[in-house]
């Protein structure tokens, strides 16, 4: 916690392949301190003493953002480098000793565009962001029931981004969740508009990012098979693999521990 005036929330992801955290700043105040963008900055700082790798001497990325809902609309610098002194006319070659960086907003006060429905919009980003990390895929797929839940009635423009940006980035954190167990859970809560999930698949496809998906899946199975079973599973078996769906592949990949030699060739009928 920053003040009373401030709420502060870490959230860890994954970001380009990689582990990140996005720290989200709750403003609150009825008037805007134009120096919040330094205590963002302190408390990057800190979560890179607390964070760093020493092994691979790394620091993670962290994405500072400030989530706004005071009365009136957010006017406050968010690029550190405009409020140093004599910034713009520094020579090119002196302003690479500045420290720079840049914070993002969301403006939900009275006045700016996102308002009430934009409140709804940023809650529901920020459970997913928050529900993504559950390793317990029932548990996943529950508070995935209750996301759909809280988004069904939103505007289709939102909606419909909502859908597209959730789903994309679920898809990129989960291996274990696929693009049908989302529609299978969004069908019933979300009735005719679930045909959304269908529509964002559909744009994958054509991206070639589920293909690329299920290709990953599919290796990651043979060799985890290769490994369980030995010379008993054959050539034909990693040929049926190959030509499984991806439903078959996720039911094999869940059971990869327990599976039977017998339970997976039933599996692959």
């Amino acid at each position: 916690m920053l003040a009373h005036n401030f709420t502060d929330m870490l959230y860890k992801t994954r970001i380009n392949g990689e582990d990140g955290y996005i720290y989200f700043l709750f403003e609150h105040k009825s008037y805007q301190d134009p120096l919040v963008i330094l205590q963002l900055l302190k408390y990057i700082v800190r979560i890179w003493e607390e964070k760093y790798d020493r092994k691979a001497n790394r620091l993670p990325i962290v994405i500072p953002m400030v989530i706004y809902h005071g009365e009136s609309k957010w006017n406050v610098q968010t690029k550190l480098m405009k409020l140093i002194k004599g910034i713009d006319e520094l020579p090119e070659e002196m302003k690479k000793y500045i420290p720079t960086y840049e914070y993002e907003v969301y403006d939900l006060s009275p006045s700016a565009q996102m308002g009430i429905a934009g409140m709804a919009l940023t809650k529901a980003v920020l459970e997913v962001m928050r529900v993504v990390v559950i390793s317990d895929n029932e548990k996943f797929r529950e508070w995935l029931r209750e996301i759909f839940k809280e988004i069904r009635d939103f505007p289709e423009e939102k909606f419909e981004r909502f859908i597209d940006a959730s789903i994309r980035y679920i898809l990129s954190v989960r291996e274990d969740v696929s693009i049908e167990i989302i529609e299978k859970e969004g069908k019933e809560i979300l009735s005719g508009r679930s045909e959304a999930i269908m529509s964002v698949a559909e744009k994958l496809r054509n991206e070639g990012r589920l293909e690329g998906r299920l290709e990953g899946k599919i290796e990651f199975v043979l060799k985890n098979l290769s490994k369980k079973f030995g010379r008993r599973f054959t050539k034909e078996l990693k040929e049926k693999i190959q030509k499984a769906d991806e439903k078959t592949i996720d039911y094999i990949g869940e059971n990869l521990l327990d599976i039977t030699l017998e339970q997976l060739k039933e599996a692959l009928k």
